[in-house]
């Protein structure tokens, strides 16, 4: 008996140094585990689940009561820019989010099967027009499989639909455009980074919708993906690690910085984790980013 409990209590032990301590991050309710989720769910009567995944795997397997959206419900229509990837207008927001039967004080809860890129894309977005209750799932659907969390499968029965409107005027603070990065690569007070892969960075290859490859003018190139663990669920890592990471390349809470991507998906994800797990003020996210620069032939890019 005395063996067995020395066991278990050593089980325990191990478990609670493992047991991620959520309130490190600058706001502890941006990012919440699979477990915390549950009993949001479970508690809140104003709430909405999105997954933000393709309707095929959505309807595979997804969190009991979400409901899917896609990154065309939250981007521009197709006649507004001539490029895909930009955010939709603040009014087209309020119409998808009053369709979903959202109003300004539902608690959002938000995940995808990518690390969370295309979840923060979509907290982005419902920042910046100014809704205040949003929530990113730590390790998206991976972590609440890895959790033993129970799934459902179909479709989820939609609320009734309600007229959205915004709680607070939008803002932009987080929001980068074209002049700001062209007056960002002539700066020294301004970093700029791109959140791609090695080949889009290095312009080896061109991804579907820009209009040629490299990279705008800048040194710093942080992949996505680093702020996240390798393995399993991609968890988001520490802010001892995250600060590590982006400290290395003098990326600092007191610098300012622009992140990009292709589309401003995966800058997304950098400007959430920067803004929200480690409180640095001053990022925005280039939303036009390289399919917009690469659109214009005069701008400069760089390759190798």
């Amino acid at each position: 008996m005395k063996k067995l409990l020395v066991l278990l209590m050593g089980l325990f032990t191990a478990f609670t140094i493992m047991a991620k301590d959520y309130s490190q991050y600058h706001n502890p309710e941006a990012l919440v585990s699979p477990e915390r989720a549950k009993e949001i769910i479970e508690k809140d009567k104003n709430i909405i689940v999105f997954d933000v995944r393709k309707t095929a795997e959505y309807m595979l397997g997804h969190i009991p009561g979400a409901v899917d959206i896609w990154r065309t419900d939250i981007s521009a229509d197709d006649n507004e820019y001539p490029f895909g990837g930009m955010r939709a207008s603040g009014e087209k927001i309020k119409n998808v989010l009053g369709n979903y039967g959202v109003d300004s004080e539902t608690h959002i809860l938000i995940y995808d099967a990518k690390a969370d890129y295309d979840a923060a894309r979509l907290w982005w977005v419902l920042d910046m027009y100014g809704h205040k209750k949003i929530s990113l799932i730590d390790g998206g659907i991976d972590g609440w499989k890895k959790a033993g969390l129970p799934l459902e499968v179909g479709f989820a029965k939609k609320k009734d639909k309600k007229v959205y409107s915004l709680n607070k005027k939008a803002d932009y603070s987080k929001l980068a455009q074209l002049d700001d990065v062209k007056k960002a690569i002539k700066s020294k007070n301004v970093i700029v980074i791109d959140t791609r892969a090695d080949d889009e960075h290095l312009g080896t290859t061109t991804k579907k919708g820009a209009f040629r490859p490299g990279r705008i003018p800048s040194k710093t190139f942080i992949p996505w993906e680093t702020a996240v663990h390798d393995e399993g669920d991609k968890t988001f890592r520490s802010v001892k690690e995250l600060k590590d990471i982006y400290g290395k390349q003098g990326v600092t809470q007191d610098a300012t910085i622009i992140a990009y991507c292709q589309s401003g998906v995966r800058s997304a994800h950098t400007t959430f984790v920067l803004t929200q797990l480690l409180g640095y003020k001053n990022v925005r996210n280039y939303d036009g980013s390289w399919i917009e620069w690469s659109y214009h032939k005069e701008l400069p890019a760089d390759k190798g």
